[in-house]
């Protein structure tokens, strides 16, 4: 049988060669090239590289709630999505100052609840589910906590099942009318660095 020397063992199968083992020696792989070590090194380059973007975006999230309690009130302004959105777009020139806006706040938990994460709380212009949404922005998930949203295990859903607890960590409701401060931050496209106050 008339043998052929090829660069790899697919260019001599493709050409119609019986692959075997003493056929194995025409056949010249390059020593330095390891298919598995190489599929083993770009998995784990992909996953280290995924838990650090996850650590930061957390980390990213968290930052917004560790001095809540602390944070000033902040100017007001006038409470609709047109004028939010304005204060937003404008990052450079509104990033550390703080604004405030009244409404209600309104939040549907989903099936599954994580409670690691920030939580996505609507400012509306009525109570529940009635008016139209002035800003999303985002609250921490704690029972008794400040600047957060709860739902109890056994309270079923739905916003009038929701609590909400304001700077001093008092609870709220959807009917209870609030003043919320935030600022602009260029890593965010919410209002970041929440504070819940109760109309009075």
């Amino acid at each position: 049988m008339l043998k052929r020397k090829f660069h790899n063992i697919n260019q001599g199968i493709s050409a119609g060669y019986e692959e075997n083992k003493a056929d194995y020696k025409y056949y010249k792989i390059p020593k330095n090239i390891n298919t598995k070590n190489q599929i083993n090194m770009t998995s784990k380059t992909l996953f280290i590289t995924a838990v650090i973007a996850g650590t930061l975006s957390t980390a990213t999230s968290c930052s917004y709630f560790e001095s809540g309690k602390n944070l000033e009130k902040g100017t007001p302004m006038e409470s609709s999505k047109t004028a939010v959105q304005k204060i937003l777009a404008d990052k450079e020139t509104n990033e550390g100052k703080r604004f405030s806006i009244t409404g209600y706040l309104n939040y549907s938990a989903g099936m599954t609840v994580y409670v690691d994460r920030p939580q996505s709380v609507y400012v509306n212009t009525a109570p529940g589910d009635d008016g139209e949404t002035i800003t999303p922005i985002e609250l921490k998930w704690a029972e008794n906590g400040n600047n957060s949203v709860f739902v109890p295990e056994d309270a079923g859903r739905g916003s009038d099942k929701t609590i909400f607890y304001d700077n001093e960590g008092k609870p709220l409701t959807t009917n209870d009318k609030v003043e919320v401060s935030f600022e602009v931050d260029k890593a965010s496209i919410y209002p970041v660095k929440i504070r819940v106050d109760k109309v009075k």
